[in-house]
């Protein structure tokens, strides 16, 4: 028997070599060659065998078990070591027909894997092939394989339509839900909205997931059921098991980091805290009493909150599952980038918040002139500062624009508080004494002016052709400076009407030939 198989091998080989004399030498390539049948890897032809390549023996066995007849089927594949000479090989039959022959050059040496090894591999996989072959054409197990592929898709189609419903109710009770969470809802800022435009592409993405794990699933059954098609089912089960077997891996090698994660959080939030409670005891009433004022003590424990969940984040960064992949570092990068581009305007603002903050010219609640803009300090925050006129107008001045500018505080001094005044210019024709009663005449009848310290007039300058007198005085609440002067100069005109007086304000150049003096109520 041997001597048969050495014979045929001999007329194969030759057979082969006559066909490919005088061929140039791209036929002698050593890339392995892969000997690929329905769907399945039968052997690897590795080496040459004289001037044929390992393509060419591929090419030439693959053609040999293409027309194998139907008959040949029936008949067991065995294996056979044969020697010619130096060359050792094992060959493959089905009954009496060769079907190919692999050398030593053929074994991975690589694997550790001997020409036995691989003889008795390669059989088996032939083996499967034949009876994967007899089975397709095995009409009792096509019609099962049909089957088992109806009672799957309609069990697929039922999971479908379950799970498309099951949806829409979760997506119905996200929406009851979020509408009864008033905590999202503070101010004018309401994230119930955007809550629930995310819990719904989340639902969306969850189901889709599932969906398609089911398709994924359904495809390997039906696959599976013909043998034709059975590899590819092996291919895909292979592929989620890998991927079940990699997030699984990954997931458990990743829980001791994730329980230092989780630790480092609870201990950066304890620390928030405590932290925000201590700062928060200096936002008292009486300022005189604490080390930082009001505002100075929220934006200190705004600014402290923020630099301790920072260093929380830098000592938590080594531990977070993925921050030594590529994709994180490079979404690092960009942040890097857009903070660094961006940062110049930002850090400005932030610095001059800063010198507003600890600086203490103005603080909320009082009533100053920043810039151009006069009012009430309604809140002082890092980047900007937001003024209320006495015209209702919600100003925000940069702090920036602030510090750049004189800033005007009227509310600051509590003993000696700070005075206003207004000035007329009256002809040297007129007492100076008499002006004197009349400015003072003119506050003692405006409401909302103190008594302590009493209102003085000041004589400014002695010009050519008339006097500047300058009435001082304290406003009992200087958040009506607009409204106290309006009311004096009305009171002003009307003392100085009365008495005959007249007003050339704010320039006296020469006596008019009649008093220049408003018509009584009574004339009009």
């Amino acid at each position: 028997m041997n001597r048969w198989i050495a014979l045929l091998l001999l007329v194969f080989l030759s057979g082969n070599s006559l066909l490919a004399e005088d061929k140039p030498a791209e036929n002698s390539s050593i890339e392995p060659a892969p000997l690929v049948l329905w769907q399945r890897e039968i052997a690897v032809f590795r080496g040459p065998i004289a001037t044929l390549s390992p393509t060419v023996r591929r090419d030439t066995a693959l053609r040999r078990l293409q027309e194998l007849p139907d008959i040949a089927l029936y008949d067991e594949v065995k294996s056979q070591m044969i020697e010619v000479g130096d060359l050792k090989g094992v060959s493959f039959l089905c009954g009496d027909r060769l079907l190919f022959t692999l050398i030593e050059a053929d074994v991975d040496a690589a694997s550790g894997e001997t020409l036995e090894i691989l003889g008795e591999s390669v059989r088996k996989n032939l083996e499967e092939l034949r009876l994967a072959r007899l089975d397709q054409r095995n009409w009792s197990i096509n019609l099962k394989g049909i089957g088992v592929s109806l009672a799957a898709t309609l069990i697929l189609a039922a999971l479908l339509g379950g799970l498309r419903k099951l949806s829409r109710t979760v997506r119905r009770f996200f929406v009851r839900t979020t509408s009864k969470l008033s905590k999202l809802k503070q101010r004018d800022l309401d994230l119930r909205p955007a809550f629930l435009q995310l819990s719904r592409r989340l639902t969306g993405l969850l189901f889709s997931s599932i969906g398609l794990g089911v398709i994924y699933i359904w495809f390997t059954v039906v696959l599976g059921q013909f043998p034709y098609t059975a590899p590819w089912a092996t291919v895909l089960g292979d592929h989620v098991a890998k991927l079940g077997h990699h997030f699984l891996g990954s997931a458990l090698s990743s829980i001791p980091n994730v329980l230092i994660v989780v630790a480092i959080f609870f201990l950066t939030r304890g620390t928030s805290r405590i932290t925000d409670q201590i700062l928060r005891s200096f936002e008292g009433e009486n300022e005189s009493e604490h080390v930082f004022a009001k505002d100075t003590a929220r934006a200190t424990r705004r600014i402290a909150s923020v630099l301790i969940w920072i260093f929380g984040l830098v000592i938590a960064y080594p531990y977070i599952p993925g921050s030594d992949s590529d994709a994180f570092k490079g979404v690092g990068v960009l942040l890097g980038l857009m903070i660094s581009l961006g940062s110049t305007g930002l850090v400005n603002q932030l610095m001059s918040g800063f010198v507003v903050l600890y600086s203490g010219a103005i603080r909320t609640g009082e009533y100053a002139r920043v810039g151009d803009v006069e009012g009430t300090i309604a809140d002082i925050g890092l980047l900007s500062t937001k003024v209320l006129t006495p015209k209702n107008e919600y100003v925000t001045v940069p702090n920036a624009v602030l510090i750049a500018k004189e800033t005007l505080n009227y509310s600051r001094m509590t003993e000696n508080r700070t005075e206003l005044s207004t000035s007329v210019t009256i002809g040297y024709d007129t007492p100076w004494r008499q002006v004197h009663e009349l400015l003072l005449l003119a506050v003692d009848r405006t409401p909302g002016i103190r008594d302590k310290p009493e209102p003085r007039v000041v004589q400014t300058a002695l010009s050519d052709f008339y006097v500047a007198y300058e009435l001082r005085f304290v406003p009992a609440d200087i958040t009506r400076k607009g409204a106290v002067l309006s009311d004096l100069h009305e009171r002003i005109q009307d003392a100085f009407a009365e008495s005959g007086v007249q007003i050339m304000s704010p320039n006296f150049v020469a006596q008019p030939k009649e008093p220049v003096l408003p018509k009584r109520l009574s004339e009009e």
